[in-house]
């Protein structure tokens, strides 16, 4: 559940009735922010919570020596503590035959297998649990987080619904089938699904943030805030229970209480990626850019194969000059996310600051492929090829392209047809003087200003690059460049004065 920052948890309600449980959690959570809190929850099918006084105990043919079973436990929920997951499975090498050919202990084995990653071996694990007894709940469940986790989202809602049809009550599984709800935009079905795991029980942490986060995405903030505020009075030990919060009040524009809740967050488990991106968010939001790109930075450590934290990260770098900073995090980004075409723009500006004038026009020519309504790419690309030493009869190809694709009745075909032609400038001109559209104005000037500096007219350039300067378009990407280019070019902007197209100082 990347989109909402708060994974699959299973349910650890039920299992506050054992001491020796909440010590696992709370050993394990602070390593898996997600599975092995699940790995937790699984332990409710050994019955080592207390069944209710009010019903006889059920029977435990399989159980073992309660010592014996405390001891494996503590030294697995030590190892998975310590970030020891190698080790934690290595444990399960030590069980003697009779106690590895436990149900409860081969269910357990899958979920920890499923912790560490090991997804077809958990699989393999907890099939032939179910192949051996269908009837067995838990074992089906963990099989659904085991396809979850492998994204075989519609063989996990199947095992999903089929524990539900025989178990009503299975807060857990009504959680994960909200979860999947919530993922598909089924935002009443997954209403639905929470109300019924808080109908079985009121205080399960998941079903809470289910509810709320279905609020929360229904812009119902009135009643998704008493739910949060619920999470934080009953499990105020909880990071996620800040967290979720924090989120909820930055994206109503609370910021005050968004930092305060998410500094809470980060006290109680400072490892979490999602808290570091909220709290990078907020940060940013507030000003305070050096210090959300810290936030950002410790978000990617945690999780480097999350490719969010890497947009900001990318764009602060950008806005503060770390050329090379920037040039990383958008080639991370776009190996992450070859779809993400922001990313090779961004990445084609590192390579265009750093004269790397080829590798800049690939940059630009992807981001054109992934988005080829924007003609602006082609036009980059183009001044990069030719900046970068191509003539502009090996450019023709390319521009004659992307030419077909833009319409003749549009101020881009004749900007894009300069560099073809390279002759028609005063036509150019007066169709740029002419054009109502303020914000295609103000890039056709940028691409004029670009065609008259690879002709080496500089004066002429330098002119369109401060009127592309004086419209103040922020919102384009030519305007990171244009800034750039004037820098490069000594064109000084601001209080002290500016430089004429002639060089001439106006104070």
């Amino acid at each position: 559940m990347v989109g909402l920052g708060w994974g699959h948890r299973g349910s650890w309600i039920f299992l506050r009735g054992s001491p020796i449980i909440r010590i696992m959690y709370q050993k394990v959570s602070k390593f898996f922010p997600g599975a092995p809190l699940f790995v937790c929850a699984v332990l409710l099918a050994q019955g080592c919570a207390s069944p209710p006084p009010s019903e006889p105990p059920p029977a435990q043919p399989e159980a073992m020596p309660a010592p014996a079973t405390e001891r494996f436990i503590d030294r697995l929920a030590a190892l998975l503590g310590a970030g020891d997951i190698d080790g934690a499975l290595a444990l399960f090498d030590t069980l003697n035959e009779e106690e590895a050919a436990l149900r409860q202990n081969r269910r357990l084995l899958a979920s920890v297998l499923l912790s560490a990653g090991k997804l077809d071996e958990a699989r393999k694990a907890a099939l032939a649990l179910v192949a051996e007894d269908a009837s067995d709940v838990e074992s089906r469940f963990v099989l659904s987080k085991i396809e979850g986790a492998a994204g075989v989202t519609k063989e996990q809602r199947r095992l999903l619904e089929g524990i539900v049809d025989e178990d009503a009550g299975h807060v857990p599984a009504l959680n994960d089938l909200g979860l999947l709800s919530i993922n598909k935009r089924s935002l009443r079905e997954a209403a639905a699904f929470f109300d019924r795991a808080l109908e079985a029980d009121p205080e399960s942490l998941d079903a809470l943030h289910g509810r709320a986060n279905v609020f929360r995405l229904e812009r119902r903030a009135d009643e998704a805030e008493p739910l949060y505020d619920k999470v934080v009075s009953l499990y105020p030990g909880r990071a996620e229970s800040y967290s979720a919060r924090g989120r909820f009040y930055r994206e109503n524009g609370r910021m005050k209480e968004a930092l305060a809740d998410l500094d809470a967050a980060k006290a109680l488990d400072g490892g979490s990626y999602w808290t570091a991106y909220d709290r990078g968010r907020v940060l940013l939001e507030i000003g305070r850019k050096r210090e959300a790109l810290q936030e950002f930075d410790a978000a990617i450590e945690r999780g480097p194969g999350v490719f969010i934290a890497y947009v900001y990260s990318a764009g602060i770098r950008d806005e503060l000059g770390d050329v090379d900073g920037a040039e990383r995090d958008y080639a991370a980004l776009a190996a992450l996310r070859p779809d993400y075409y922001f990313a090779f723009e961004g990445l084609g500006i590192q390579k265009m600051k750093k004269g790397l004038y080829g590798e800049a026009a690939l940059a630009f020519e992807t981001a054109y492929r992934t988005a080829p309504a924007e003609n602006s790419y082609a036009m980059l690309a183009t001044i990069n090829r030719l900046k970068g030493g191509e003539k502009p009869h090996e450019v023709r190809p390319f521009v004659e392209k992307a030419m077909r694709k833009i319409g003749r009745d549009r101020l881009d075909y004749y900007v894009m047809r300069l560099f073809y032609d390279f002759s028609g400038e005063a036509d150019v001109t007066r169709r740029i003087d002419s054009e109502k559209n303020e914000r295609v104005k103000a890039q056709m000037l940028f691409y004029l200003a670009s065609y008259y500096d690879i002709s080496g007219l500089n004066q002429l350039a330098d002119k369109f690059f401060v009127e592309f300067r004086d419209m103040r378009r922020l919102d384009l990407v030519e305007w990171r460049l244009n800034e750039w280019i004037l820098g490069q070019r000594g064109i000084h902007l601001g209080g002290g004065g500016t430089k004429d197209a002639a060089g001439t100082k106006k104070g």
